[in-house]
């Protein structure tokens, strides 16, 4: 990629807002205080673990699998949330991402599991699974032990040749969502086998989340199954569907989904999308877009995608100095991300939405910050 002046000006500011902010502000400023009408949720929130949680059945065993823990995203992931790369991994996770929980602003978070690859019989195989395997049993044991903090979203590869039965168990359990990740699961959402189901998702009131735009933090079978264009058969089917990221990417990828992300949105009414990621680093120009749009807008729900860090160091040319150090020396990545999003501008329906869409009580408590922004 050509590196123009005023993209080295523009990289060169950032990463020196980075290092000042790293030496006069170790510690997290004074928050700001935001007000909501109603309870806030974020709409993406990752659950990751290796199966070392003592007293796990076979099938709540999570998996990290080598090529992942070859990336370079994660030991950085590993550093930010304070856990030793060759200690436990399952029970500190969720003890930061608590703790991270209770401390911000948000009422809850909608936990997200994630399924592996199948082969050609359906069957799980994790041998090509190369990103991370969350069973649905261990999400739904993680979210009984926080019912008040957590939502639980699970994820089916519709491959798996017991895709409805994992469906029925997943509502059962009180699923109101369901995660589909097409790069790294290897599953074509386009593909016409997969219409019926959609179609029980649809019946069953299962709101699909779909990865959508670019993938850069695992090995991927490519980004052709991330169109939003492939929701079509979900959508036709009647099912809610989120399209995750807004099928955006980083401003180096050749990629650029988003345009038919909202020609999709003219179409289908039940078609939405999140903000997740969209504060990151090489992401910058993806939330100004959304914002240039107001229909995108009116079907944007909040999402971070934790543990994933926003930084606030690429939009320095859209903040005010005093809020742009604030949100740099901010240490907790989910009040990071929902502030950050808030100061560049995302009008309050896009926080109230993901409440909405998972049907959460109107009385249900407001943010911890209070009322009205």
């Amino acid at each position: 990629m050509k590196v123009t002046r005023r993209r080295f000006f523009y990289f060169g500011g950032a990463v020196g807002a980075v290092a000042i902010a790293g030496l006069v502000l170790p510690r997290a400023s004074r928050r700001r205080s935001f007000r909501f009408a109603g309870p806030v949720v974020d709409f993406h929130v990752h659950l990751f673990g290796t199966g070392d949680a003592p007293g796990l059945a076979a099938s709540e065993r999570c998996f990290i699998s080598p090529t992942q823990k070859r990336h370079r995203n994660y030991s950085y992931l590993l550093r930010l949330l304070r856990i030793r790369s060759d200690g436990p991994l399952d029970e500190l996770y969720i003890e930061r991402l608590v703790a991270q929980l209770r401390a911000s602003s948000l009422s809850r978070v909608l936990l997200l599991a994630q399924d592996g690859r199948y082969d050609e019989q359906g069957e799980l195989d994790l041998q090509r699974t190369t990103s991370i395997y969350v069973p649905n049993r261990y999400l739904f044991r993680v979210v009984a032990q926080h019912p008040e903090l957590f939502l639980p979203c699970a994820s089916i590869n519709p491959r798996r040749k017991d895709a409805f039965d994992e469906l029925e168990y997943c509502h059962a359990q009180g699923a109101r969502a369901l995660k589909i990740h097409p790069p790294t699961q290897d599953v074509d959402p386009a593909d016409r086998q997969f219409r019926p189901f959609f179609r029980r998702c649809a019946e069953l009131g299962i709101i699909v989340m779909v990865h959508t735009g670019a993938e850069h933090s695992a090995e991927i079978v490519g980004n052709d199954y991330s169109d939003p264009q492939r929701l079509k058969p979900a959508l036709d089917e009647g099912c809610r569907v989120v399209a995750c990221h807004a099928g955006m990417s980083a401003f180096f990828d050749k990629e650029d989904f988003f345009p038919h992300l909202k020609e999709m949105m003219r179409q289908y009414t039940e078609l939405y999308c999140d903000t997740a990621v969209l504060g990151s680093m090489f992401r910058w120009r993806n939330l100004p877009r959304m914002l240039q749009d107001p229909l995108v807008l009116s079907r944007t729900v909040h999402g971070s995608d934790y543990p994933f860090p926003p930084n606030a160091a690429v939009f320095w040319n859209r903040l005010p100095w005093s809020a742009l150090f604030r949100l740099i020396a901010e240490q907790n990545l989910l009040e990071r991300d929902l502030e950050l999003k808030c100061a560049l501008g995302l009008p309050p329906d896009v926080f109230l939405n993901g409440a909405r869409l998972l049907r959460l009580a109107t009385n249900a408590p407001a943010s911890k910050s209070g009322l009205s922004k």
